[in-house]
């Protein structure tokens, strides 16, 4: 059957940028360097585009694997909503402690902001997003970059270090050692608080987005709350999105109605 058809142009034609390099850090006991990547959705057809938000996404692990490919199918719903995407990696506790991996993600809000030009973004509206532990990057980002970034979206992240209180009681899933290999096995209380968002807010902090699930088995809802409250109590807007019945990392949290939710935060950041 032969037909003709007329279409109409519904959706911009996106195209997915794979292993750009946006910083090089020491690598193999600091014998050698090696690049950082990030993996970008982008229109494309960028040459005259206007100029676009852009969401960085980081990916979680506790602290010692990430791949900034796997939730690259996830973020489709931003970039057709009009979001550059850029998804990056980070150095794991196996590689180097902390603040290593933040200094990699602020590394990447200065890469965007320098070659914004080429990918079609806004350098004046970047939005940091992460899971777990990449919720516990994109919270520090937002505090210690505030002057640069329009809003955070942190899913179930950890934000409170000290103190062990971001270990669930009793709970293997989440071992001493993961926060040791993280902050370094002789860490000390000052450090933790370097590392732990809700240490870090202050008014000048940009608006958050807060999301968890009430029956996270690894990351007390206790965390998301207390940064919450700590935003509040600064005066920086704060949401906070509790998803009934959602455990740690739940595709309850993925679903459109939230996204829906996150989309009218960002929008409303605009």
């Amino acid at each position: 059957m032969k037909e003709t058809i007329s279409v109409s142009r519904t959706h911009e034609v996106l195209s997915l940028i794979t292993g750009i390099s946006f910083t090089n850090v020491p690598s193999w006991y600091g014998a050698t360097r090696r690049d950082l990547k990030m993996d970008l959705i982008v229109p494309k057809i960028r040459e005259g585009h206007r100029p676009l938000p852009v969401i960085i996404w980081i990916c979680g692990g506790a602290y010692m694997v990430v791949d900034h490919s796997v939730w690259i199918p996830e973020m489709l719903r931003f970039a057709r909503a009009g979001y550059v995407i850029a998804s990056i990696e980070y150095r794991t506790s196996n590689e180097a402690q902390f603040p290593a991996a933040l200094e990699d993600c602020q590394a990447a809000v200065r890469f965007l902001k320098e070659h914004a030009g080429d990918y079609a973004i806004d350098p004046e509206h970047i939005f940091v997003m992460g899971e777990s532990a990449g919720g516990t990057m994109a919270s520090l980002v937002g505090l210690t970059l505030p002057q640069d970034i329009s809003g955070v979206v942190d899913f179930y992240g950890l934000s409170d270090l000290t103190g062990f209180t971001a270990l669930a009681p009793g709970n293997p899933a989440v071992p001493d050692w993961t926060v040791k290999a993280f902050l370094g096995a002789a860490y000390t209380e000052e450090d933790a608080r370097k590392a732990s968002a809700v240490h870090l807010v202050t008014p000048e902090a940009p608006p958050f987005l807060i999301l968890h699930g009430t029956e996270d088995a690894l990351v007390p809802i206790a965390q998301s709350e207390a940064l919450y409250e700590k935003l509040l109590a600064n005066g920086v807007r704060a949401d906070f999105l509790a998803v009934t019945g959602a455990n740690h990392g739940d595709d309850l949290l993925y679903q459109n109605d939230v996204i829906d939710r996150i989309l009218d935060f960002l929008n409303s950041c605009l």
